[in-house]
């Protein structure tokens, strides 16, 4: 059998080899959720913050069929290229990975598949946005996002800002509790909802970077317990789009989305909330993501 293809940068690798704090963070931000310049500029600005925090950043993507973990400035550079050239970029969840890294493709990796390739490379905290999970209105479609699979079988801390707001929250706690999936609330009782900090969901609310830690060590010593730990990190408050003020937005862009579905169905809602919010969802989504990076940087710190 062939090797898979992986190439750990030569940053992550020390890190790694030196038993220094590692933090993953993913790329579809970069490849499908900002514009050019700003996507580079986030990337540059998320990597220089977690060093900040002590960390080694490892941005996980796929460049001509190698699974990149942590990117070198060639790398960065080619991913330039491939963004200003208007060429595909794919948007790749752990189900695409076998043959998009068969057929030398390229694309942002998602939570499903930037958890598999972080524990591949031996990286067990990982900090994104939002997790994919149950769409409104599953009874119909069945849309449920392979994210809550991988959480059930990859062990790996994620940090996020609870599901995207345009998902069935509540189904989607569901169905992590169906998987057998530790979800926990960072300092809150209350699951976030991603620009809001309130959802109307409890969780189980957990205080230190030690407990959590602690928590999933004990867990992964179980035999035959293999599911990741998710940490719902609320948005900061003055970056926070109240819940009653974001609502009517997401129900708009979800009416005005009837005829889209599959992967291009959550870049639509959320270009459509950037537009209908004027630049706010935006705003708070990338406040969101520096804030769940912060917390995994002190989780990373912890594991080491």
């Amino acid at each position: 059998m062939k090797p898979f293809p992986l190439r750990i940068s030569s940053k992550v690798r020390q890190a790694i080899d030196t038993g220094k704090p590692v933090l993953a963070l993913e790329s579809t931000v970069i490849t499908h959720g900002l514009p050019y310049p700003q996507n580079l500029e986030y990337l540059t600005d998320m990597e220089t913050e977690a060093e900040k925090q002590g960390v080694t950043p490892a941005t996980i993507c796929v460049l001509n069929g190698q699974a990149l973990i942590g990117l070198e400035q060639q790398d960065i550079d080619l991913l330039r290229t491939k963004v200003t050239g208007k060429e595909e970029i794919m948007k790749l969840n752990l189900r695409d990975l076998g043959l998009a890294l068969a057929a030398k493709k390229s694309g942002g990796t998602t939570v499903s598949a930037t958890m598999a390739l972080a524990y591949q490379a031996g990286i067990r905290v990982f900090a994104t946005g939002g997790i994919g999970g149950v769409h409104r209105g599953w009874r119909d479609s069945r849309d449920i996002s392979l994210d809550i699979k991988a959480l059930s079988v990859i062990p790996i801390i994620v940090v996020c800002a609870g599901c995207k707001a345009i998902l069935d929250i509540g189904a989607t706690l569901e169905a992590l509790e169906t998987e057998g999936v530790p979800v926990y609330g960072w300092q809150t009782s209350e699951f976030p909802s991603f620009y809001s900090r309130k959802s109307g969901h409890r969780v189980t609310q957990i205080n230190s970077a030690q407990s959590v830690v602690q928590a999933f060590n004990l867990m992964q010593a179980l035999k035959g317990v293999h599911s990741g730990m998710l940490i719902a990190n609320p948005i900061p408050a003055e970056a926070e789009i109240p819940f009653e003020e974001i609502e009517p937005f997401i129900q708009q862009a979800i009416t005005d989305a009837k005829s889209i579905s599959g992967k291009a169905l959550t870049p639509y809602l959320l270009d459509h909330l950037a537009k209908s919010t004027e630049g706010r969802s935006v705003k708070a989504n990338l406040a969101l993501l520096q804030n769940n990076l912060r917390l995994g940087a002190e989780l990373a710190k912890e594991m080491t």
